[in-house]
């Protein structure tokens, strides 16, 4: 071989054979024996076959990382063993000698994905080069596979941490909205009974002090019904499976409806002004839900918006969307109460006061998610504060 340790060619392939192995089938015993002699002064292990069939067995018994063969064999030809071995490992390397420069010999191999050929008699240094190519390409082939395996690994282990965390999670939230649920329903049992002994009370007591503390009693009772009544609203609707119902609505009794409820649980409150606007007065929803996120939103206005709450309502489309605004006179909201609006039970931060349980408008914002929408919430630049319900314009319009 006229190539010695110093030549750079064979350097890298001296470097790349590192750990790897040869399959040289050719059926001349002579040119056999004296390319072998070669192969293993660069390969830590070569195995040798002479002829198709011998090569076949022996690669059905270990794996080699290139496999260089003869293409005219008796028994089995190059081109046989080449598609043999394709159907057990249709990702092994070859290196094919051949005395035949001709087409009609060499097109078979490229149609079967061979592209290396070295003719007979062999130019060492040819075959050094591409020995040195189908190396470096199963070195690089190693690799993928070897990081693929590592990714497929990685995948699997955090696809299982997330479903343990999902479950987890799921455990959570249900026993969540099952405490919520539960401590609603022990505190209005006795919350019914108090409210009852309140009334009775009332005619027989007769000093205003007893009266001023008396009322104190009912306010503060008739708030903690409305708070568990709210909580039980929260977890029901967040974990509810309910159908939606999509019927032809107009807004009028929509709103109308909202504030005959409002009106029947807040009797002593100041009327508000209540103004619907828009060319479009009429859409499909689901009309519980849509009802009672407005009454939300209404009984929100009506206890910060002010003594004389003014609120317009308008429908109106805006591309894929259909948009329900309901606007107020009223402060609007601060900053910090903009960037928290939605997180439940943090009405006392939001709002600077101790009234309820601030589920009011986290389920407005979980009523329009269940109807496939969006709320955003801003002040106006002329004073008070403006709630969007976006609802899928495909499903409120029917079309």
């Amino acid at each position: 071989m006229p190539t010695t340790v110093r030549d750079p060619l064979l350097s890298e392939l001296l470097k790349l054979a590192e750990d790897s192995s040869v399959l040289y089938v050719e059926d001349e015993a002579s040119v056999r024996s004296e390319v072998a002699e070669i192969l293993q002064s660069i390969f830590p292990k070569v195995v040798t076959a002479e002829n198709g069939l011998d090569a076949l067995q022996r690669f059905s018994q270990e794996s080699f990382s290139v496999v260089i063969t003869d293409i005219s064999m008796p028994e089995l030809d190059g081109i046989g063993l080449i598609q043999e071995i394709q159907k057990l490992k249709p990702q092994q390397s070859f290196l094919v000698t051949s005395a035949y420069s001709e087409a009609r010999h060499l097109i078979p191999l490229i149609n079967l994905g061979v592209g290396n050929f070295v003719l007979k008699p062999i130019d060492w240094h040819m075959l050094l080069a591409m020995l040195r190519k189908e190396l470096a390409f199963v070195r690089n082939q190693d690799l993928e596979q070897r990081h693929q395996r590592r990714l497929e690994k990685e995948v699997a282990l955090r696809t299982q941490e997330l479903q343990e965390a999902y479950y987890q999670i799921h455990r959570l939230e249900e026993a969540r909205s099952n405490m919520v649920a539960l401590v609603s329903h022990e505190l209005r049992t006795p919350l019914s009974g108090i409210l009852g002994f309140i009334e009775m009370l009332k005619p027989y007591v007769v000093q205003d002090e007893a009266k001023e503390f008396l009322k104190f009693v009912d306010d503060s009772a008739q708030r903690l019904e409305r708070s568990t009544k709210k909580a039980l609203e929260y977890a029901g609707i967040s974990t509810s499976v309910r159908q939606l119902e999509y019927h032809q609505i107009s807004l009028k009794d929509l709103v109308e409806k909202a504030c005959r409820r409002l009106k029947e649980q807040y009797p002593e409150a100041p009327e508000a002004v209540y103004l619907v606007q828009g060319e479009i007065l009429e859409l499909r929803c689901d009309e519980d839900l849509l009802q009672e996120a407005l009454f939300n939103l209404f009984e929100n206005i009506q206890k910060y918006a002010g003594k004389t709450p003014e609120v317009r309502i308008s429908l109106e489309r805006s591309g894929e969307w259909l948009v329900l605004a309901v606007q107020d006179n009223g402060p609007g909201f601060s900053e910090y109460a903009l960037a928290n609006i939605f997180q439940p039970f943090l009405s006392g931060e939001i709002m600077n006061h101790s009234e309820g349980m601030g589920l009011g408008l986290s389920l407005v914002d979980l009523i329009v998610l269940t109807l496939g929408g969006k709320v955003q919430v801003d002040n106006l630049p002329q004073g008070g504060a403006r709630v969007r319900l976006f609802l899928p314009a495909k499903k409120t319009t029917g079309s």
